[in-house]
């Protein structure tokens, strides 16, 4: 926004989000705040088509791991694929699909969330256009588009958005959809990397898998513990950071079956698994990666977790998969 002319503070105004916290990766975002920023886009460019602007920032690599698992992907099909499974670590409140119709094949952008449809319509064009820039990225070249599909009846600006995705465009469709040739589906991405997108996907996978078989509280805080590879923080932080007192966190872990440390234990001990049989990596690497200060501490978690040292899990693991 401040990009396209305007003011950081008045793009923030009842956020309460302070221009000091841009800086800080640590700060986390509530949902009423993320919406009131977009609100105030709106406000203040006057523009319904605001969100094709506010897409183009997000490249792959804005997303984590995730990101990085999809350039990383053998084809553009694959990386397609991961965007279906592992949707939930993008920005997006959209769920994600794609197939094939003959010659042609799409990406689409279903499940609308519950708001507004001044800020729906955003969404789906900063959505729409991050996809685009991302394929891009992903391709290494343009995405050429067969057509686009929108929801919305394109707020009298309807030659923006075709100059924008640079066809035509399908407005008050029955969802978000992007068109292309299928050829594209099985050429091979030029970062593709097998032995990285394997671990890069088991990484995406830990991140979300099974998360609904618990409460959403302790999805949160275990999110928040993966937020930043190699630092494991302490309990007083997690709740800091989660607007509530280390007392409360804790009841409400327990009501949800666990603790804090049963929940540090079952992330370090899942990527360690992962970096031990998926990687080279080195112990000293491994126990850095995990938040120890030495091998000798992580050789003794991993052995009350296992009942067995790394090295030892390690070669039986490699011996058993080959």
């Amino acid at each position: 926004m401040e990009a396209l002319g305007f003011d950081r503070q008045a793009c923030l105004k009842g956020t309460g989000i302070l221009l000091s916290e841009l800086e800080n990766v640590d700060i986390r975002i509530s949902l009423q705040q993320e919406l009131a920023f977009y609100r105030n886009t709106l406000s203040l460019s006057g523009d319904p088509a605001i969100g094709l602007k506010l897409g183009e920032p997000f490249l792959p690599q804005r997303y984590g791991l995730f990101g990085y698992a999809l350039m990383s992907a053998a084809t553009f099909r694959h990386a397609l694929s991961l965007t279906e499974k592992f949707g939930r670590l993008t920005f997006s409140f959209f769920s994600f699909r794609f197939g094939v119709s003959g010659r042609q094949a799409w990406f689409s952008m279903t499940e609308p969330p519950p708001l507004e449809e001044d800020l729906v319509s955003l969404y789906l064009d900063r959505d729409m256009s991050a996809a685009r820039v991302d394929f891009a990225e992903i391709l290494g070249r343009e995405l050429p588009l067969e057509g686009v599909w929108l929801t919305h009846d394109g707020h009298g600006r309807q030659q923006i958005y075709r100059d924008h995705f640079g066809c035509e465009i399908d407005f008050s469709a029955a969802c978000g959809k992007l068109l292309f040739n299928s050829e594209l589906l099985d050429q091979p991405l030029p970062q593709g990397d097998p032995e990285s997108a394997r671990h890069l996907q088991q990484q995406c996978q830990l991140l979300i898998a099974k998360l609904t078989t618990q409460g959403h509280f302790i999805d949160d805080v275990r999110m928040l513990v993966l937020s930043r590879p190699g630092f494991f923080p302490d309990i007083d932080y997690v709740a800091e950071k989660m607007g509530t007192s280390a007392r409360t966190l804790r009841r409400r872990l327990r009501e949800e079956g666990s603790s804090y440390r049963e929940l540090l234990d079952e992330v370090r001990y899942g990527l360690a698994r992962e970096y031990l049989g998926n990687t080279r990596l080195p112990m000293e690497e491994i126990a850095t990666l995990l938040g120890y200060t030495e091998s000798g501490n992580f050789s003794h978690a991993f052995r009350r977790w296992s009942g067995q040292s790394p090295r030892g899990w390690r070669l039986q693991h490699v011996a058993g998969a080959s």
